[in-house]
C-alpha cells in the first residue's frame, strides 16, 4: 500500500525569538539616532552661543578702540601708570562718562549693556527705544557677563604684558564673554583680544 503524504502546515507571522531580535534591532537603531540628534542640538547651541558671544565681544571691542588714547585732561603725559576708570567716569549711566581706552580696565556687565546702560536689544544704534516687536526677550541676556582688560604691551613681544608701572606704547583690548551654568557657575565662551598702538606726535 502506498504511503500517504500529508502535506506540511505553512506557518504565518514570527516566532518569539524572531520579534525579541527584531526590536533589538529597532531599540538599538532608534538609540543611535536619538544619540545624534541629541550631538546636532548640542552643537547647534554650541555654535549659537558662540555667535552671540563673539558679538558681544567684537561690539565692546569696536566701542573701545573708538575711545582715544589717554584722557584728553592728560594728554600732555600719555603714559599712565594707573589703567582703570576713575570716581567720576564710574558714575556712568552705564559707559558715558569713559573718554579713553583704559577707563575700561576692569570692566564687568552683567548682563552686558549699551554704553548708556541701556539694555542691549532695547534700542537700536543711535539710543532710539526699538519696538516690542523687534526686541528680544527682556531676560534674553540675563546670564552672559562681559568683563574687559586693558594692559601694557612689551615693545619686543606683543604677547608679553607689562605691568602698568611699564607703559609702552602698546596696549591690549581683552573681552571675555561668560554664559551662567544651570549650577549657577561661570562658563567662558569666548575671548578675544586687539592689539592697538600709540603713535607720539612730533614737532
Amino acid at each position: 500500500m502506498p504511503a500517504t503524504i500529508t502535506p506540511s502546515r505553512s506557518h504565518f507571522g514570527f516566532s518569539l525569538m524572531e520579534a525579541v531580535v527584531a526590536m533589538s534591532i529597532v531599540a538599538f537603531a532608534s538609540s543611535v539616532l536619538l544619540l545624534g540628534v541629541e550631538a546636532t542640538l548640542e552643537s547647534v547651541e554650541e555654535q549659537e552661543e558662540i555667535t552671540i558671544a563673539d558679538g558681544l565681544a567684537r561690539q565692546m571691542l569696536d566701542e573701545i578702540q573708538g575711545q582715544s588714547w589717554v584722557d584728553p585732561v592728560l594728554r600732555a603725559y600719555p603714559y599712565q601708570t594707573s589703567l582703570s576708570a576713575s570716581a567720576d567716569e564710574r558714575l556712568g549711566p552705564g559707559r558715558s562718562q569713559f573718554d579713553d581706552t583704559d577707563d575700561y580696565n576692569n570692566y564687568q556687565s552683567t548682563p552686558p549693556v549699551h554704553i548708556g546702560g541701556e539694555a542691549l536689544g532695547a534700542t537700536d544704534s543711535t539710543g532710539d527705544t526699538l519696538p516690542e516687536a523687534f526686541r528680544p526677550r527682556s531676560d534674553f541676556l540675563s546670564n552672559w557677563r562681559l568683563t574687559v582688560e586693558v594692559a601694557y604691551l612689551s615693545e619686543s613681544d606683543h604677547s608679553v604684558q607689562m605691568a602698568d608701572y611699564q607703559p609702552t606704547n602698546y596696549r591690549a583690548l581683552i573681552c571675555r564673554v561668560y554664559r551662567r551654568n544651570r549650577d549657577n557657575t561661570w562658563r567662558e565662551v569666548v575671548s578675544r583680544e586687539r592689539v592697538i598702538s600709540y603713535i607720539p606726535a612730533h614737532d
